[in-house]
């Protein structure tokens, strides 16, 4: 990889301290526990130069002095001078408050640098994100009263149906992974309005009313994320609603684009330059409007044909959670990590 002039970005969620049942309501590939992220920091650290993100995209791996140069001086700035390994960027999406109090003292152990890509309605607020709202009313509610009224549901599309089904017929309290499938099903088929009817229909389902959650603070606070940028944290943008922007009106999508950018940066003092799709949907129009936004990067799932429009790097990330080196129910090999990121889409030279 460092001979073709390759590099990795990777992908983050959440870091929580252990593996259980409920993975603190969150999807299983949005979590890695403390334990195991550490370990695969430990790992990366061996065989990677970590780099931030703003420094491995400016060199586009041209000039690995450069990177070096632009790393002195940083609080989170690796030891080696000769950059002879390949490029590694590590990245978390939505600003979780976990991001700050479990993976922050971590990464400042090991001395590496992170780029947090927050999505701004939700930082400094008692919001969650949807799915975890709907899985807290799973795993709390009486699921034999969601039988008794399967027909609300079916109003919504086929899979989602299927899905509901399926736990609304169990017995025993699902875990995390079982709603994994019903989660999957919601996102690839249910616009936003649809998916507050299923939050609302569930509610009313279970005869519960207003937010359950709202004793809890899910997300970072605006002095946390000073703290970390002030240590050597690179801060971007995920967006301000987290909806995923190839669902909504273009201007409402460039909206979101500008105003998380210019919030980010009226908090840190900083520019924003990066920002990370929501779910990672994008296509040509969206790119357009994040050039235009003044973002020099786009994090996306998959490559958009641009036609070499765009003068802002599309850049493909590699999630990263416990299952990827196994975790969880298993116990941690370096074996498993590799031969993920041997598999994963790189970056190449420009």
């Amino acid at each position: 990889m460092a001979r073709r002039g390759a590099a990795l970005v990777l992908t983050y969620h959440r870091v929580i301290e252990k593996w259980d049942r409920t993975l603190d309501y969150s999807q299983p590939g949005m979590v890695v526990t403390a334990d195991t992220f550490e370990r695969q920091l430990s790992f990366l650290k061996t065989y990677f130069e970590i780099v931030p993100l703003s420094s491995l995209v400016n060199s586009q791996f041209a000039n690995r002095n450069s990177i070096s140069s632009a790393l002195k001086g940083s609080v989170l700035s690796p030891q080696s001078s000769a950059l002879n390994r390949p490029l590694c960027a590590i990245t978390f999406d939505d600003g979780w408050r976990d991001n700050y109090e479990i993976a922050f003292p971590i990464l400042r152990k090991y001395g590496l640098p992170a780029t947090i890509f927050l999505t701004t309605d939700f930082i400094g607020t008692d919001r969650t994100f949807w799915h975890t709202e709907l899985m807290y009313l799973l795993m709390h509610g009486d699921l034999s009263r969601l039988r008794l009224v399967q027909y609300v549901f079916q109003a919504y599309p086929s899979p989602v149906k299927h899905r509901w089904t399926r736990l609304a017929r169990s017995t025993e309290t699902p875990s995390a992974h079982d709603m994994d499938p019903l989660i999957e099903a919601v996102k690839a088929t249910c616009g936003e309005d649809e998916i507050d009817n299923l939050i609302r229909d569930v509610k009313h389902a279970l005869g519960t009313s207003g937010s359950l959650l709202s004793q809890r603070r899910f997300f970072l606070e605006w002095d946390q994320v000073c703290e970390m940028r002030a240590a050597g944290i690179e801060m971007g943008s995920h967006g301000c609603s987290h909806r995923i922007l190839t669902r909504i009106k273009l201007q409402n999508a460039e909206d979101e684009l500008v105003r998380s950018k210019a919030e980010v940066e009226r908090h840190t003092g900083q520019e924003v330059k990066h920002f990370a799709f929501p779910d990672g949907a994008a296509n040509r129009d969206l790119m357009a409007l994040v050039e235009k936004a003044g973002y020099r990067t786009a994090c996306l799932c998959r490559t958009v044909p641009t036609d070499g429009r765009f003068g802002t790097l599309a850049l493909q990330r590699v999630g990263v959670h416990e299952g990827v080196s196994g975790g969880g129910n298993r116990s941690f090999m370096e074996s498993d990590l590799a031969l993920w990121l041997f598999r994963a889409p790189r970056m190449r030279r420009g």
